[in-house]
C-alpha cells in the first residue's frame, strides 16, 4: 500500500491540473524559457561595441606597421561588417522581447478572465430557467472568444521563439567567422615583426570575445528548442480548449 502511495505522489503537479491550469501553467513555463533566452544575450550589444572599438585599434595600429599591416587592415574592416550583423541582431532581439512581454502579459490577464468565466459557467449549469440558458449561451460565447484570443498571443510568442532560434543561429555564424578572423591576424602578427606583440593582443581578445559570443548562444539553445516545444503542445491544448 506504501509503494502505491508513493507512486501517486510522485506524479506531475499538471497531470491533476484543469486543462485551463495546464495552460496556464504551460505558458507561464513557455515566458520564462524565452526570458532566459533573451537574458543570455543580454550583453550583447556591450560585446559589439567592444568588437567595434578593437577593430579600430586594429586598424590604427595596422597603419603604424604599414605594409605589415595590410592583411590586418582588410581584416578589420571584415571584423566591422561582423558588428553590423550583430547590432542588427540585437535590435531584432530587444524588439522581440518586448513582444514577447506584451504577448505573455496578455495571455495571464486573459487566462484570469478565463478562470472568472469557468466559474460563472459552473454556476449558470446548476440553474434552471430562461435567463439562466440566455446567460449560459452568453458566457460560453465569451470563453471561446477569450481562448482564440489566447491562442493568438501562444502563437504570437512561438512565432518570436522561431525568430529568436534565427537570430541565435545568426550569432553562431558570426561566431564561427569572427573565430577565423582571429586565426588569420594571429597568423600575420607571426611576420610583422615589431608590431607581432600588438597583432597579438588584438588577436587574443578577439579570440576572448568569440569566446563569449560562443557561450551566449550556447546558453541560449536549450532554452529555444525548450520553448519551441512547449509553444507547438501549448497550442494544440488551447485548440482543444476552444473545441471543448
Amino acid at each position: 500500500m506504501s509503494t502505491d502511495s508513493n507512486t501517486a505522489t510522485t506524479k506531475p503537479a499538471t497531470q491533476n491540473r484543469s486543462p485551463l491550469g495546464r495552460i496556464q501553467a504551460d505558458t507561464n513555463r513557455l515566458f520564462s524559457k524565452c526570458l532566459f533566452a533573451f537574458h543570455s544575450f543580454g550583453n550583447l550589444g556591450e560585446l559589439s561595441e567592444n568588437m567595434r572599438i578593437l577593430s579600430l585599434n586594429a586598424e590604427l595600429a595596422a597603419g603604424r606597421a604599414g605594409e605589415k599591416g595590410n592583411a590586418v587592415r582588410a581584416l578589420t574592416q571584415y571584423t566591422r561588417e561582423l558588428v553590423a550583423r550583430l547590432n542588427g541582431v540585437n535590435r531584432a532581439m530587444l524588439n522581440l522581447k518586448s513582444v514577447t512581454y506584451n504577448q505573455s502579459a496578455s495571455a495571464l490577464r486573459i487566462l484570469h478572465q478565463l478562470h472568472l468565466l469557468n466559474r460563472a459557467l459552473d454556476n449558470l449549469r446548476a440553474r434552471k430557467g430562461q435567463f439562466a440558458t440566455v446567460a449560459l449561451e452568453k458566457t460560453a460565447k465569451s470563453r471561446a472568444d477569450k481562448l482564440s484570443s489566447l491562442l493568438d498571443d501562444v502563437q504570437g510568442m512561438t512565432q518570436n521563439v522561431n525568430k529568436l532560434s534565427m537570430e541565435a543561429n545568426e550569432v553562431s555564424e558570426v561566431v564561427s567567422q569572427a573565430g577565423s578572423i582571429a586565426t588569420n591576424i594571429a597568423i600575420e602578427a607571426s611576420s610583422a615583426g615589431n608590431h607581432e606583440a600588438e597583432f597579438d593582443q588584438v588577436a587574443k581578445t578577439m579570440r576572448g570575445y568569440v569566446a563569449q559570443l560562443h557561450h551566449m548562444a550556447d546558453t541560449a539553445g536549450s532554452p529555444i528548442r525548450d520553448a519551441g516545444s512547449v509553444g507547438s503542445n501549448l497550442q494544440d491544448l488551447t485548440r482543444q480548449s476552444i473545441k471543448s
